[in-house]
């Protein structure tokens, strides 16, 4: 599969996955319930970061490398991890405030599906670079 295929692919999925929060965030922003409110707020939150990450991918004229892809995400994944710590330390420090422990329960929900979601990729982009012939091993 060509890097651009693999970029607009992962594009896609990331904007149903925005589109579904923004959705989900709707619907729990006016459920009368502190938890469920601090979950909608982060994927209302997220949900629009997201959406923009993914239509400026998927609409980005010039192609990168599998390389730098591969680099990106992998960066991407690392943050992925810190922002479930950030979700863990919500709920663990602030759990006594019901929508705080709401907000870290969303970053983390957030934080699982963009990791899962980047490793994937990375590892498909990855690939791509290691099974380049002009890579040269690197």
């Amino acid at each position: 599969m060509e890097t651009r295929r693999l970029t607009r692919r992962l594009g896609m999925i990331l904007i149903a996955w925005s589109l579904s929060s923004i959705v989900v965030a709707m619907m729990l922003l006016f459920v009368p319930i502190s938890v469920l409110q601090g979950i909608g707020l982060q994927a209302l939150l997220w949900g629009i970061i997201d959406a923009i990450i993914a239509v400026v991918g998927v609409f980005r004229k010039q192609e990168q490398s599998a390389d730098k892809a591969a680099r990106f995400l992998r960066i991407n994944v690392f943050l992925d991890v810190g922002y479930q710590l950030v979700g863990i330390l919500l709920i663990v420090f602030l759990w006594q405030d019901a929508f705080l422990l709401g907000n870290g329960v969303g970053i983390i929900i957030q934080g699982v599906f963009l990791f899962v979601l980047d490793l994937y990729f990375y590892r498909k982009f990855r690939s791509m670079d290691i099974s380049t012939p002009s890579n040269n091993g690197m």
